[in-house]
């Protein structure tokens, strides 16, 4: 892997229509990953993939990794074998999500509080898996960075290839400022591959973590939804070719440019989406999609008001062009944080 820059697996977000979306901003030649959303150990032996947009794939997705979440042996060597269809390079476990259902279930960040239980599902993972494995984690259910290291330690002992960590502990979410400082501390404990997540809305933010932590690749999580250039942003700093396609062009930077290129990138997602997926899962996803690029733009509250009343794709379509004729300003940074 030589762009070690990546989108976050998001619910509701990293489908096959959105990674696509991502891949035309990521530097022509390069190898990166492209993550899927969290997928349950629990329901995937027992479905068809492709039978839902959370699993939906291509043939020539050659950079997947699939992220699954769970705790119980039998359903993760269950999961591991069906997802081999998708041909993944690498697989992921959720240890970091924390939403009530996940939590109730002692999946997600919730492993964090059972460093044993933790580990047993690493070690089932690796054992089972003929691809590399990473686990993304959080500070914890406390803000206790001692005990981060030693679940980090755990997991590398445990077998996992590398670790992306999120600084914010389960309560907190996407809320207050993510400790930077404790993705360092992780990086300095371990001999493998350490990625960092957390508040990176721009690249300079994405530079600014490597500095500030020697993390070994950065995951962006919803900036990547209201700037999925960023990658190109990326590339053109570290002097890498742009995206196929844009061949002698800049990556969009500057309020008027990236609104631009904002209403390109839901204008593309809507056609992709409708290609992939029914009326109703298309027009969801990108409803989704908006909520959250939304952000960034001053008046995106009225976006989302027009595209709330379509009650088909079509319909959003036309709002959202319509939307975006006027001149619109993209803003550097979201209050959201994440």
């Amino acid at each position: 892997m030589d762009f070690p820059f990546f989108s976050a697996p998001m619910v509701g977000i990293s489908n096959l229509a959105f990674r696509t979306v991502l891949r035309r901003y990521r530097p022509a030649g390069v190898q990166s990953l492209a993550f899927t959303e969290m997928l349950s150990s629990r329901r995937l032996p027992t479905e068809r993939l492709g039978d839902r947009p959370e699993t939906a794939f291509d043939e020539s997705e050659d950079d997947l990794v699939p992220q699954i979440v769970g705790s119980e042996p039998r359903f993760l060597e269950a999961s591991i074998a069906k997802l081999a269809r998708l041909r993944p390079v690498a697989l992921d476990v959720n240890m970091g999500c924390p939403v009530a259902h996940a939590f109730r279930r002692d999946w997600g960040v919730a492993l964090m509080r059972d460093p044993e239980r933790a580990e047993n599902v690493v070690r089932t993972c690796v054992r089972h898996s003929r691809w590399p494995v990473s686990v993304k984690i959080r500070t914890g259910l406390e803000d206790d960075p001692e005990r981060l290291v030693d679940f980090a330690r755990m997991l590398e002992e445990a077998g996992a290839a590398w670790i992306t960590v999120h600084p914010r502990t389960a309560a907190a979410k996407r809320r207050g400022r993510a400790r930077w400082e404790y993705i360092a501390r992780v990086r300095d404990a371990v001999g493998l591959p350490v990625v960092g997540n957390g508040d990176v809305q721009t690249a300079e933010d994405a530079f600014e973590v490597i500095r500030q932590t020697g993390c070994d690749g950065v995951m962006v999580g919803r900036a990547s939804l209201g700037r999925p250039w960023i990658f190109w942003q990326i590339a053109e700093a570290l002097g890498l070719p742009e995206p196929l396609g844009r061949e002698g062009s800049s990556a969009p930077r500057g309020g008027v440019a990236e609104a631009d290129e904002a209403r390109d990138a839901v204008l593309f997602l809507i056609d992709e989406a409708s290609a992939r997926f029914s009326p109703t899962d298309a027009f969801d996803r990108v409803r989704y999609f908006l909520r959250w690029q939304s952000l960034w733009l001053p008046f995106g509250h009225e976006l989302m008001r027009r595209v709330g009343r379509a009650r088909e794709l079509a319909r959003a379509r036309l709002e959202i062009e319509q939307f975006f004729a006027r001149p619109q300003c993209m803003s550097e940074r979201s209050a959201l944080l994440g």
